[in-house]
């Protein structure tokens, strides 16, 4: 019953996640191998997808990594901030204990134990009971125990975390004051982030391009490609005469660019039939409605003639291909001799690089 709710609580908060704008979010990572001494830990803050602050166990502070941060903000609001990521270093080495410990997949430590922990905060609208938040922990790789929020208890994800979770169940406090920390203490600087980080985190429209070409007689393939938006949330899908959505055989991640903006491609096989039109649908928070591209004979055409040249690049490769192969069996047989004496030499070729044999 308690997984199913998690299942449930972690449903709710991809809802809130798509129609919230803003989070505060936290990664912790413990990268504990044996015979290494001190486990290597960092701390990771973010406000949506951008990166303000970090900490790591060598330098015990937290850096910040905006201008602003330095001078906009009073100083022991991070010196808080430092002694909230120790407190975080020393609770993620005592996890690491009872993991290894407790757990089953760990009994073989040589290949040592990666903890990691998300802390999120999300903000749904501008009213101040518009917070929540979430916490779960992953041992190398996979989620083992995350906290409800709606219960203020922790659920177990795996049989090996069950005496773990009752362990921390049993101190009521320890989810309580995850809980009050995400839907209050986040709430004051949260804003503050906010206030300063509004163009920033201004809202970019998505730039679209759709293309096609026929693979078969029978079977087009389609593609859509969305670029330079932000934020990161984003649904891509195709729609056959206006009405059908058509599911997706391959979507890519969705990929940052330098500027701060993502881009992701989305691509379908459809029947080749007489009269079916094709439309690539973009859902984005900056857009007033969904954005829809139409797939035009023109788009195809010029798929058409990409695909005609790719595929005379590709023959003209193998080609050459074959020639150099030719060129360097003629070249093996006519001076056998000469390279057999020089082994071991710089061997000059013809483009003037240097190759060595041993």
């Amino acid at each position: 019953m308690l997984l199913l709710g998690y299942v449930l609580l972690n449903y709710l908060h991809l809802l809130i996640a798509w129609a919230e704008p803003h989070s505060l979010h936290y990664h912790f990572t413990t990268d504990s191998t044996p015979g290494a001494g001190k486990p290597s830990y960092q701390a990771v803050g973010y406000v949506d997808d951008i990166q303000i602050s970090r900490y790591d166990s060598e330098t015990k502070r937290v850096q910040l990594l905006l201008p602003w941060m330095e001078t906009d903000i009073n100083p022991q609001h991070w010196k808080n901030q430092t002694r909230i990521a120790r407190y975080y270093e020393g609770r993620q080495q005592e996890i690491t204990h009872d993991i290894i410990k407790h757990f089953n997949n760990t009994k073989d430590q040589k290949n040592g134990l990666v903890l990691q922990v998300r802390f999120w905060c999300l903000m749904s609208g501008d009213k101040d009971d518009h917070y929540s938040g979430y916490e779960e922990f992953a041992a190398n790789g996979d989620l083992f125990i995350a906290l409800d929020t709606f219960m203020s208890t922790y659920v177990s994800l795996m049989p090996d975390a069950n005496k773990m979770t009752d362990a921390w169940n049993s101190r009521k406090s320890s989810a309580e004051k995850q809980k009050w920390y995400m839907e209050q203490e986040c709430k004051t600087w949260f804003k503050v982030y906010l206030d300063y980080m509004k163009e920033t985190l201004k809202p970019v429209r998505p730039e679209v391009k759709v293309w096609g070409h026929h693979q078969l007689e029978e079977k087009t393939r389609l593609h859509c490609l969305a670029y330079g938006f932000h934020p990161r949330a984003v649904d891509v899908k195709w729609v056959r005469n206006g009405k059908d959505d058509v599911p997706s055989d391959e979507m890519t991640p969705i990929l940052p660019h330098s500027d701060g903006t993502y881009q992701i491609r989305v691509s379908v096989e459809v029947p080749t039939r007489e009269g079916d039109t094709y439309s690539c649908h973009v859902d984005h928070s900056s857009l007033d409605e969904v954005l829809i591209v139409t797939l035009t004979e023109q788009d195809m055409k010029e798929s058409k003639t990409g695909k005609q040249s790719s595929w005379l690049t590709a023959l003209y490769i193998v080609i050459s291909i074959i020639g150099l192969i030719s060129l360097a069996i003629c070249g093996f047989v006519f001076n056998k001799k000469k390279f057999l004496s020089r082994r071991g030499q710089p061997l000059k070729t013809e483009e003037g690089m240097e190759e060595s044999y041993s």
